[in-house]
């Protein structure tokens, strides 16, 4: 089974990376995501779970123990309230471990703008003189449409078109970020006065964007462009990928995320491993190590980072278990 080179990407973004962006400049900041928890009110009657997604548990012979959940950065209304065995665990949780605190990040202007400054031409040269006119003229176009684009834009690279147009894409496609696991982790740590731990830094995630080669963010700007033309076939994969994850089907879910790629080209191909390789293989090794750390800290923690991070060859339950640690589906 194959699918299209775009679409995959989309995938791995929603799956992979906590950090949406809408844009550059002081009148355009990053998306706002520090909305209420999509949680039932505390006077309603609780409501069954819809939903069962993956929830790992990591012991050691000591009997250390560390929950590993897989999130996926945008959602749907149903997927709350999480289902028992994850609450449990949650709350057993000394600390919740996220990628980054999203919160923590959008509620700091001043610190945004210094994190932009990494998504922006040293030379203070325009993206309009980087990329095909044709690109340029259709991204502006759709950002226009709704009423995102801004002069200042222009400044930056295109790795933050990408991610502003994908993330439009996910809400014309029934994905929405306030509805996003980590987030409403996080909404509930805070509330709950629990410790949080990051994994990473927005540091890390927005140097990491702008070290993608000029090339490859180029494609990916591309593929923003053509999934939010073809919104229906947008819609199709990204609502297969949150029914995937609400399932808990750890085989499908790994078998979903290793299809087979249909490439126009070898240096497509080529561009698509280093995006996987930077987004995806090498932030698995460092998360790893950190798992690990966690375990051995005496703390019970319960990380919640991409679901691509935590399910399927190379990601961080296989890692601990082939590493000798107990590794246990709870669901």
């Amino acid at each position: 089974m194959t699918r299209n080179v775009h679409s995959s990407l989309a995938v791995f973004l929603i799956l992979a990376l906590c950090l949406s962006l809408f844009g550059c400049g002081n009148d355009v900041v990053v998306l706002d995501t520090t909305q209420p928890a999509a949680q039932p009110e505390e006077t309603a009657a609780p409501s069954p779970s819809t939903i069962s997604p993956a929830l790992y548990l990591v012991t050691d012979s000591e009997g250390h123990r560390l929950w590993l959940f897989g999130s996926i950065h945008v959602g749907t209304e149903d997927f709350y309230p999480l289902p028992d065995y994850v609450m449990d665990a949650y709350h057993s949780s000394d600390a919740l471990a996220v990628e980054i605190d999203i919160i923590a990040v959008e509620t700091n202007i001043f610190g945004q703008m210094e994190l932009l400054k990494q998504l922006m031409y040293a030379d203070g040269s325009s993206i309009s003189q980087h990329i095909p006119a044709e690109t340029y003229e259709k991204a502006v176009a759709i950002l226009q449409e709704n009423q995102l684009y801004s002069p200042a834009l222009d400044l930056c690279l295109p790795v933050m078109w990408w991610s502003s147009i994908e993330t439009l894409t996910y809400e014309k496609a029934g994905g929405h970020a306030e509805y996003g696991i980590d987030l409403n982790l996080l909404q509930m740590a805070k509330k709950d006065q629990k410790a949080i731990l990051e994994v990473e830094s927005a540091e890390q995630q927005y140097g990491m964007m702008a070290d993608f080669s000029q090339p490859l963010q180029i494609m990916l700007l591309q593929s923003a462009v053509e999934n939010y033309e073809n919104i229906s076939q947008a819609a199709e994969d990204i609502q297969a990928t949150l029914k995937m994850w609400s399932s808990g089907d750890v085989e499908a879910f790994a078998a979903y995320l290793q299809q087979e790629e249909s490439f126009e080209n070898e240096t497509e191909e080529l561009l698509y491993q280093e995006y996987t390789e930077k987004l995806v293989t090498q932030r698995n090794l460092s998360m790893t190590e950190y798992a690990e750390e966690a375990l051995l800290s005496g703390q019970e923690v319960f990380l919640c980072v991409g679901a691509a991070h935590i399910i399927g060859e190379g990601a961080i339950a296989e890692n601990l278990r082939q590493m000798g640690y107990t590794v246990e589906l709870v669901q």
